[in-house]
């Protein structure tokens, strides 16, 4: 039987949905219907899906999909994620196939950094030229309010935090008349004691090594494309 192997975009070639669904919960046990809703929106513009392709006699199959999608905290980098390939064609070199046209097709976005994360396939990432990094994170589209050159992470941090400045009281009513200070007193001693500092965050001893690990217990990894 001849065999030809090809790559398409989900976003050209919607009829693959379902098929890329079922490969992905083969894979990672989700239901169809909520594989299905998460990687329909693919777009020309990412997110998007690559798709591998076999076709046997003309009748194609999808063995192997990707995502790619942006990073929130670099513009320049770009998000590979739900790799897989069909488990009867895996060991075959379709994997390593896979991920060269997800890094081609990021450099055409002008992506310079892949990031992606695994719990256990760090020894074939690491073959590819992957390093360890720090988590990062994924966001729906470029059009993401804080997706721009100019965005930071301090700046998505100011947005959650609370006010620095305290509050300030309204003027004394017309009747207010404060007691006098007490000789050899204190003002200090009428407000209640300030809370006690937050102990420390627990170190992380496995950061910045090669078995790094996030707290959902994932390899992160990076690679200058």
């Amino acid at each position: 039987m001849k065999s030809e192997l090809s790559f398409v975009l989900l976003h050209e070639r919607p009829e693959y949905l379902k098929d890329c669904a079922v490969l992905l919960s083969n894979q990672w046990k989700r239901s169809l219907s909520a594989r299905i809703q998460s990687i329909e929106k693919s777009y020309k513009d990412l997110p998007d899906s690559l798709l591998l392709l076999e076709s046997v006699d003309n009748e194609p199959k999808v063995i192997g999909h990707s995502r790619l999608t942006r990073v929130l905290e670099d513009s320049d980098g770009c998000w590979i994620g739900s790799v897989v390939i069909a488990e009867e064609k895996r060991g075959l070199g379709f994997g390593k196939l896979l991920m060269q046209k997800s890094e081609e097709h990021a450099k055409q976005f002008g992506f310079l950094t892949a990031y992606l994360n695994t719990k256990d396939k760090q020894g074939f990432y690491e073959h590819l030229g992957y390093t360890y990094g720090e988590p990062v994170t994924m966001v729906a589209s470029k059009s993401h309010p804080l997706m721009n050159k100019n965005s930071s992470l301090s700046q998505v941090k100011s947005v959650t935090e609370f006010p620095s400045k305290a509050c300030t009281l309204k003027s004394d009513p017309p009747n207010y008349n404060p007691s006098p200070k007490q000789e050899g007193g204190n003002i200090s001693t009428l407000l209640p004691p300030p809370p006690p500092p937050p102990p420390p965050m627990p170190q992380n001893k496995l950061s910045g090594t090669n078995n790094s690990l996030s707290n959902l217990g994932q390899y992160w990894m990076k690679k200058t494309l």
